[in-house]
Parts: structure tokens; C-alpha cells; sequence
């Protein structure tokens, strides 16, 4: 699949990997910079599936639905900034806007929320990048043996930060929180949307909430709605349209780590900065 191209669950042929549990290949691995892909797995209520980080770094985002995660053999840190790991409680509850970081090594088993109340499904995205192997991994891996590392963040559970022009994003996972070489973020796109420009990295992104169109540099544009997935190649030119009132809301996933507002227009200038208003 070449960069640039939305997917969307609905329209793929999903894989059965559990009872009660499908795969769909929403970014798949490709001749990118860095090996990353992505999969939007959906769990039926009271199904469960295990995952396993072998070779990898997993990055898990709930779309929709509640549930838990327990993690089965988590290396270091704590699974909160509030709830530190302990022999006694490895689960954690999720609902919409929770992420996870699984480190290579490590396991977990996810549960989808078994209740008469409500048979929503869970809904969720599993992000794979490759295990670092570099100084900078294994500095930072001296940082999480530290205590720095946490498993388990919420959307809103940290301060917005400037983009370029009126947009903003708050990060969920990077190198200050126990994320070895990528930054986990959602990104929030006003009205009329970003304008063309261009990254340094490899980047993988989903639509949590809204709708609106990706315009590729031909002209052409691919609509977006929630659960809209794209791969996004260094320097591939690109802008984002939002024709609504409310925010369009882009989950983005990149390597190398480092800051989400980091872009560049056509003309290879810096986009600026504006400070949080």
C-alpha cells in the first residue's frame, strides 16, 4: 500500500482471531522509513483476546466501547502516574480515549465489558513499531527501569499543546512517560482544517471523531470519518480538510520520537508555532 491511501475497516474483510474477535489490517507494513503498521481489532461483549509484543512495541487506542486490560508480565514502572503496578492488581479499565503501551517482551490480556446493561462492542486500534535496538532505546530503557514508565493514559489526562496555525494536540505516549522511540498523540483540527505541509517522519494516523477529507498533492481528496486510517511517508505533502463546526479529532503515531508540531509547508519553511490560547 502506498502512502497517502485511507482505509477503513468497514471496508475491508475482517480476519476471525478469537471467538468473538476480528482483525482488520487498517495500515499495513509496507516499504516505509520506519516498519511500523496497524491493525483495528473488534471484540464481540464478553469476548477477550491476548496479545503478545514479540519483536515489536505496541500501541494500543480504544475507539469505542468499555472493557479492561490485564497486564500479564509488565517490566517496569507503573500501570498510571496514580496507580502503581503491584503483585496484587495488573488490570486496568478502559473505555473510549485509553491507550496502552506494551513493551516488547510484554503481554496482556484484553477483556470486552460483559454486561446486560450494554452488548457494545469494543473497539480498538494496535499499532505496532519495531523494537528499538539503538543507544538512545537503551538510555531510555534506563529511564523506565527508573520508574518513568507508566502502561496505562487516558485522553485528557494531560495539558493541550500549540500546532501550527489555531491546532493543538495533547500527547498520550512518548520518551517522558516510558515510550522508546515514538510519540502517541491526538491531534485537534478546527474548522477549515490544516493546510498542505509535509513531516520528517514516518507517521500512522486514525480519525477518533469527526469527518472531513484528506487532500493528497495531485488534488484528489479521500473523505475521512471516524476509524479512517492513512500512512503518512516523510515529506509526502498533505493537508487535512475540516468543512465542520466541530474539531476533527487525527490519532497520530510517529517515529523517530519528538514533537507533534513539528511540519513543514511546500516551500520547505517551518511552520510556526502559535502558544496555546
Amino acid at each position: 500500500m502506498s502512502a497517502g491511501i485511507v482505509r477503513h475497516a468497514s471496508t475491508l474483510i475482517g480476519k476471525e482471531v478469537g471467538v468473538g474477535v476480528k482483525s482488520f489490517e487498517i495500515v499495513p507494513p509496507g516499504p516505509y522509513a520506519e516498519a511500523m503498521f496497524a491493525h483495528q481489532y473488534v471484540l464481540d461483549s464478553g469476548s477477550a483476546h491476548r496479545f503478545e509484543a514479540s519483536g515489536y512495541d505496541l500501541y494500543f487506542y480504544v475507539l469505542a466501547g468499555a472493557g479492561s486490560a490485564t497486564f500479564e508480565n509488565l517490566k517496569f514502572g507503573s500501570l498510571t502516574k496514580d496507580n502503581h503496578l503491584t503483585e496484587e492488581s495488573h488490570t486496568v479499565a478502559l473505555a473510549e480515549g485509553s491507550a496502552i503501551s506494551l513493551l516488547d517482551g510484554e503481554s496482556l490480556l484484553l477483556n470486552c465489558q460483559d454486561s446486560n446493561k450494554s452488548m457494545e462492542n469494543l473497539q480498538i486500534l494496535v499499532a505496532s513499531v519495531p523494537s528499538p535496538v539503538t543507544p538512545w532505546a537503551n538510555h531510555l530503557k534506563r529511564e523506565i527501569d527508573s520508574g518513568s514508565r507508566v502502561a496505562t493514559t487516558r485522553l485528557g489526562a494531560a495539558q493541550h499543546q500549540a500546532a501550527t496555525g489555531d491546532r493543538q494536540f495533547e500527547v498520550l505516549f512518548d520518551s517522558s512517560n516510558g515510550s522508546r522511540g515514538a510519540t502517541l498523540f491526538v491531534g485537534f483540527i478546527p474548522s477549515s482544517g490544516a493546510p498542505q505541509h509535509y513531516h520528517l517522519y514516518d507517521e500512522i494516523c486514525v480519525i477518533v471523531r469527526g469527518n472531513g477529507a484528506f487532500a493528497s498533492p495531485d488534488g484528489s481528496e479521500q473523505k475521512l470519518i471516524k476509524g479512517s486510517a492513512f500512512h503518512v511517508s516523510p515529506r509526502l505533502l498533505h493537508a487535512i480538510h475540516n468543512p465542520n463546526e466541530e474539531d476533527l479529532w487525527i490519532l497520530g503515531l510517529f517515529r523517530p520520537e519528538g514533537s507533534a508540531s513539528a511540519a513543514f509547508y511546500p516551500d520547505g519553511r517551518p511552520a510556526p508555532v502559535d502558544p496555546v490560547r
